[in-house]
């Protein structure tokens, strides 16, 4: 005897289905999880654990972490998200990105806003583990201060004392530092054991110097001088407008670094001297001084270019040019138009430029 076929109901089978959750087919469920899914990806933070948090003096930390950071996360272009990831209490930011030691998997050195002494931090990576750590009371050991035009000043450092420039101990500079490169371990010790306090990026750092008459000037480090031309010797640069008054004796101070020699006494330096200039492009010119000035003096300057219909453009000097005598300045905003020719005007005097003119092509 056949057995017969049961049919379903349409209401059992309805409830069939719920009770299932086969409502509907599968297959078109999959794309919406994966694009989810996706997207979580995307908008979730790095899940990198800071393992350790080492304080090396006033202005570093030297961060080890449980894996290597992404590129993403020490881009310089990205600085202002990357502080994102950093949350300190009390104050505290990083001020540039982290740079990773040479030879090291995942210790980087981490420039910081300067630490307040007795003071107790906490610090979590992307919403991570806190970590605490004690403010470090240490300053950097400089040597001498000596000024290098009329209204800049420089503050060198010596690896003789011990002391040494991030740039010399990090990866990403290896390559192009070439013999100045080398490597510390944990403790900051070289192969022969020589003890280093370490000065990391001095972007956004200040110092004051004051005379002997009782001003207190604030001047702020110009950018990508703290180790070029093979030497251990940022650049801090006094208030747009303001000189150095030949005659009278400075002393420098600081919150995050002591000095042997911490004062000077001004005299009147005869400004760089401007040979030529010549364009690269429209947006772009090189100028070339009449000697090679052998440290970087021009960081952070500019200049006008005033066309002969009373029309002014403005260019900055590019960060790090400077091959010898010749260096090259970016047009800010505007374009060089073809056929015009400018005068060339250093902004604030800082060179004698007498007779040069750039002819746009």
């Amino acid at each position: 005897m056949k057995k017969k076929a049961k049919i379903l109901s349409p209401v059992l089978l309805g409830l069939t289905l719920v009770i299932t959750g086969c409502t509907g087919n599968p297959q078109e469920s999959k794309p919406e999880t994966k694009q989810e899914q996706t997207k979580e990806q995307q908008t979730k933070p790095s899940a990198i654990q800071i393992q350790e948090v080492k304080p090396l003096n006033a202005l570093t930390l030297q961060i080890t972490f449980a894996e290597p950071l992404s590129k993403d996360e020490v881009d310089g272009s990205k600085l202002d998200e990357i502080k994102k990831s950093f949350a300190f209490d009390n104050g505290m930011s990083i001020v540039n990105v982290p740079q990773l030691k040479i030879g090291a998997t995942s210790t980087y050195v981490v420039p910081v806003t300067i630490q307040k002494p007795g003071t107790t931090y906490t610090l979590s990576y992307n919403g991570g583990e806190k970590k605490t750590f004690a403010a470090s009371d240490v300053k950097v050991g400089m040597n001498g201060t000596k000024q290098v035009t009329n209204d800049t000043f420089e503050i060198d450092s010596l690896q003789t004392d011990g002391v040494v420039d991030y740039a010399n101990i990090i990866e990403a500079y290896k390559a192009g530092r070439g013999d100045q490169s080398f490597q510390v371990n944990d403790e900051n010790k070289d192969a022969n054991g020589k003890q280093y306090q370490v000065i990391s990026s001095l972007r956004d750092r200040e110092v004051t110097v004051t005379s002997d008459k009782g001003e207190a000037i604030v001047a702020k480090y110009v950018p990508f001088t703290q180790a070029a031309d093979r030497r251990q010797a940022p650049k801090f640069r006094l208030p747009e407008g303001k000189l150095l008054t030949p005659g009278v004796k400075y002393t420098v101070s600081s919150d995050w670094a002591t000095f042997k020699n911490p004062t000077f006494t001004a005299a009147q330096i005869t400004p760089l001297v401007m040979k030529s200039a010549e364009e690269i492009d429209d947006k772009s010119f090189q100028v070339t001084l009449d000697k090679d000035p052998g440290m970087e003096l021009l960081a952070g300057r500019s200049v006008q270019l005033e066309a002969e219909d009373g029309s002014k453009v403005q260019a900055q000097y590019r960060f790090s040019s400077r091959k010898g005598a010749v260096g090259i300045f970016d047009v800010k905003d505007k374009t060089l138009k073809a056929g015009v020719k400018y005068k060339v005007v250093p902004t604030n005097n800082w060179a004698n430029a007498d007779g040069v003119t750039l002819t746009a092509k």
